[in-house]
């Protein structure tokens, strides 16, 4: 025998039944949406259903140091992603939308590709400690060029002693002296020569002891390779500007032309290669002036045309010969080393013609 259906409790909605065994209710599928109690496992369902899902925010890092995870927020954020900062373990975790995540990842690889903690362990490393350069010596490694230069000009007064004098015509013309009857008979050579050869002992000094403290400086500047190209060029320049000048009878001789090339040369660089030069412009002119005024000067016996001739070629040799670089590349090597052979071959052809010119016969 069939029971009546059981009668509905007193407020249940359409759909619900009471059920007088348990008490629990059941719902119709027709009636499961609309189901305002909390007892019933389908209304909750459907309520469910009926909600926005909220994502959950994901960690970018394990924890970071707290001003590292700032300017990785910051970085973010101008990226137009959110983060948020959570102190964790010793530090700060950055986390983001789970569906920014992945952009958010190659953004910050892009900018730290060893990735976040890598970069915040670089960070947190401390900076080795600052080496303080080693005190320049005044005579450096380029020095040695102008040692052997002074040795050379000591070299050929001493022959000149002993040839008769430093002041004696015969001797200074014997060693390589200049004068301009000579050189239009062919003797060219004597226009090299004529930079060792000096004519008593203060001319000497004057030149031997500003080599000494000007050399070293500029050889450094120039690397020494350089040093001996402008030195031998512009003072065979010089020469030659004294050889077309002076009167034929004149005899000329001294590195003032060379030396004052090289402080040209410093001088062409620094108007042409300013970011490389080691001397301001009026480091330069200044020193030009000083030994214009003090180790020349402009007297009657002074070959005043080869110096100002020395000066000019040094200035022309430096606004196309560039300093040596640091650290050097090698066509800069090959530039150095064809400077240095070049210097080389012109003063020792020159020397060879003057000791084929003495041999008797």
């Amino acid at each position: 025998m069939l029971g009546a259906p059981p009668a509905l409790g007193p407020g249940a909605p359409d759909g619900h039944a009471a059920s007088t065994t348990t008490g629990a209710r059941s719902c119709t599928a027709r009636g499961a949406a609309r189901c305002p109690t909390t007892h019933c496992a389908a209304g909750r369902a459907g309520r469910a259903r009926g909600r926005t899902a909220v994502i959950e925010p994901r960690a970018l890092a394990p924890p970071l140091p707290r001003p590292f995870a700032d300017e990785v927020a910051l970085l973010l954020a101008s990226e137009g992603i959110a983060t948020r900062l959570v102190p964790a373990g010793g530090g700060v975790v950055i986390l983001v939308e789970r569906e920014q995540l992945a952009r958010a990842t190659r953004i910050v690889l892009e900018e730290h590709p060893r990735g976040l903690v890598a970069a915040a362990a670089a960070r947190a490393r401390p900076a080795p400690a600052a080496v303080p350069p080693a005190p320049e010596r005044w005579f450096g490694r380029a020095s040695w060029v102008v040692l052997a230069l002074v040795a050379g000009c000591v070299l050929v007064f001493l022959a000149e002693l002993r040839a008769g004098g430093s002041e004696e015509r015969a001797a200074l013309l014997a060693l390589g002296a200049s004068r301009p009857a000579h050189v239009r008979t062919g003797e060219y050579w004597r226009l090299v020569t004529a930079m060792f050869v000096h004519i008593g002992p203060r001319h000497l000094l004057a030149n031997t002891v500003t080599l000494l403290v000007l050399g070293p400086a500029l050889a450094r500047a120039l690397g020494a390779p350089r040093f001996a190209f402008v030195y031998v060029l512009a003072g065979a320049a010089g020469n030659v500007v004294s050889y077309r000048v002076m009167p034929p009878d004149v005899v000329s001789a001294g590195a003032s032309g060379a030396i004052l090339g090289v402080l040209g040369a410093l001088g062409g660089q620094r108007l042409r290669f300013s970011a490389s030069t080691r001397f301001r412009g009026w480091q330069v002119i200044a020193a030009i002036l000083a030994y214009l005024a003090i180790a020349v000067g402009a007297g009657p016996a002074v070959d005043t045309p080869a110096h100002l001739g020395g000066l000019a070629a040094g200035l022309a040799i430096g606004l196309v010969l560039p300093p040596p670089a640091t650290p050097p590349s090698p066509r800069d090597r090959w530039l150095s080393l064809a400077c240095g052979a070049s210097a080389v071959a012109l003063l020792g052809a020159a020397y060879a013609a003057l000791l084929a010119a003495r041999a008797p016969g």
